[in-house]
């Protein structure tokens, strides 16, 4: 009889085929023969079927990733069943047939309400009851207001005693109860948050699984000469990039599905992809694709652009996150996702700044400190610090850049070195920087701007926000002129203020306010591309802007 498969067999296999083994295609081969031991072997055999897939190694790759994925629906299909316990343990895996739990924007699980009708159910408010009660009362019916603070053991009592024993029900209830009660979008969400909302998504939801979701088909890139570990950052920046390709509505609103679905089987979400507007999806070599999600007018922030992104591996989500673009510069943030680690994950990370610098004329990149483990657990075990040292990003501090040069040279001089764990906290407490190119342009704090704005406000209008922010408009509106469309009066109300900040603007020759317009009508485009690359172009603009956040500073 064949051994049962444990998570180790699995681990192992996976560590053959990374390695570019010559018997990786038959100890999978071999493990597929064997019965499965227990959950967490079920669920490293699935996350290795996607892993495969996104890295055929030869022809018979894509047939052995479907047998192993065959294989776990299976297995799952017969604990279903049976009514054998087993499930619970896989329970968040994103395996086709597992549930999954996790807390999303009202906006999300509005989302998932109407995507998969029955399949979405509250699994419970995690507030305190007192505070539940609190944050529900005044968007209450008045009959109601005094019958809820009748006695409730827990918020689950509370939840059926509004809405109905059903968890459908009371989900759909809740929502409904924000959607008619609270006009005003951002409050609804913020109040939402506050209740601490958990969302169950059964199993069986048509489509909702990681075993699943896909991106856009394309033809399939087998890495015959194995994968691709060490990448030459420089040399992949000077590629030329290509034009996105061509999506119709359909296919969009495809990708969009596809980033939501990924994201929340992980209890994640991003606002680019939750509040998306436009999708740009680039091919960019090596089965390797890159959506880039552009958010909707209502939610751009004033000054960067927020542009996420998520990422397929031979049509598998590889991974996730964003840049935050001002002009020459951008922080950016990246996650490869469990199942993809191990593979070509420098070689994408170098691809993904290459999109981004091309694509909005970025200079120098920022990686921020949680994002390398400042107060961060996962971020410090990761070693994400090293990942992007690799990569040639550096700490600005002087002091902190010698300390990384001798901790790396031990890394790479003593085979198994760990950098102590107090030199590393004191390393991630600062970001990195990658400089690509020269650039001649002012480094603006977006954060001592925004800062100056207040100040602003509260001296020049005495804390009048609302007369603040109508004065600056009209006074705008007289010096930019022309007529505004509805977005792109959105956006010119959030610039107003900044533009208060300058002393003398609306009186800058008319070639200068029209370039100002430009930019702030961009700012409102479906995507914000011709924006950054405008607003990059107006040196007095950004010059003005930069003194201000001096001020700021000050």
């Amino acid at each position: 009889m064949n051994k049962a498969l444990r998570i180790q067999d699995v681990r192992d296999f996976r560590k053959a085929l990374v390695a570019g083994s010559p018997r990786a295609v038959e100890l999978v081969e071999e493990a597929l023969r064997r019965p499965v031991g227990s959950p967490g072997a079920l669920r490293e055999l699935h996350d290795l079927s996607l892993f495969i897939e996104a890295y055929p190694g030869g022809a018979r790759s894509g047939l052995l990733a479907a047998r192993a994925q065959e294989r776990v629906r299976q297995w799952i299909s017969a604990r279903q069943a049976s009514g054998v316990r087993g499930l619970e343990a896989l329970q968040d895996s994103g395996i086709a047939g597992c549930d999954c739990i996790g807390s999303y924007s009202l906006t999300l699980a509005r989302w998932l309400l109407r995507t998969w009708p029955g399949k979405a159910g509250l699994f419970s408010i995690d507030a305190p009851l007192e505070e539940a009660t609190a944050l529900l009362r005044p968007i209450l019916p008045s009959a109601e207001r005094e019958a809820i603070d009748l006695p409730c053991t827990d918020t689950a009592a509370l939840a059926r005693t509004l809405f109905g024993d059903s968890v459908t029900d009371q989900l759909t209830g809740l929502v409904r109860l924000y959607d008619s009660a609270i006009p005003d979008d951002e409050l609804r969400e913020a109040l939402f948050a506050r209740l601490q909302v958990f969302i169950r998504m059964k199993g069986d939801a048509d489509g909702f699984s990681l075993t699943d979701v896909r991106g856009e088909p394309s033809a399939a890139h087998v890495h015959e000469h194995g994968l691709q570990r060490s990448v030459d950052a420089g040399a992949v920046w000077n590629q030329p990039l290509g034009a996105p390709l061509r999506l119709n509505a359909e296919q969009e609103m495809a990708l969009v599905r596809t980033a939501r679905i990924a994201l929340a089987l992980m209890q994640r979400e991003t606002d680019p992809i939750t509040y998306a507007r436009a999708v740009e999806l680039f091919d960019m070599g090596r089965g390797l694709r890159i959506a880039l999600f552009h958010l909707d007018t209502e939610h751009r922030l004033v000054f960067e652009s927020y542009v996420g992104f998520m990422a397929f591996k031979n049509g598998v989500p590889l991974g996730y996150g964003g840049a935050w673009i001002f002009p020459s510069r951008s922080k950016v943030g990246i996650n490869v996702f469990p199942a993809m680690r191990g593979g070509e994950s420098a070689w994408f990370f170098a691809q993904l700044l290459r999109l981004y610098g091309q694509r909005f004329r970025v200079s120098f990149f920022e990686a921020e400190n949680y994002q390398l483990g400042h107060e961060n657990p996962d971020g410090l075990k990761s070693g994400a610090y090293w990942f992007y040292y690799r990569l040639g990003f550096r700490p600005w501090d002087p002091g902190l850049a010698r300390i990384a040069e001798v901790e790396f040279g031990r890394m790479k001089a003593l085979k198994g070195y760990a950098v102590p764990v107090r030199v590393l906290r004191e390393l991630v407490a600062d970001g990195l920087l990658l400089r690509m190119e020269p650039e001649s342009a002012p480094v603006i704090d977006t954060t001592a701007l925004l800062r100056a704005v207040q100040r602003h406000v509260l001296h020049q209008y005495r804390g009048d926000r609302i007369r603040a922010t109508r004065t600056a408009t009209e006074r705008a509106r007289a010096s930019l002129g022309g007529t505004w469309k509805a977005e792109e009066l959105t956006m010119l109300t959030a610039w107003a203020l900044p533009l208060d900040l300058i002393p003398g603007w609306h009186q800058w020759p008319a070639r200068d306010r029209r370039r100002i317009a430009a930019i702030v009508r961009a700012k409102a485009a479906p995507t914000e591309t011709a924006h950054q690359s405008l607003f990059r172009e107006h040196h007095r603009l950004l010059e003005a802007l930069a003194a201000a956040a001096q001020s700021g500073n000050a």
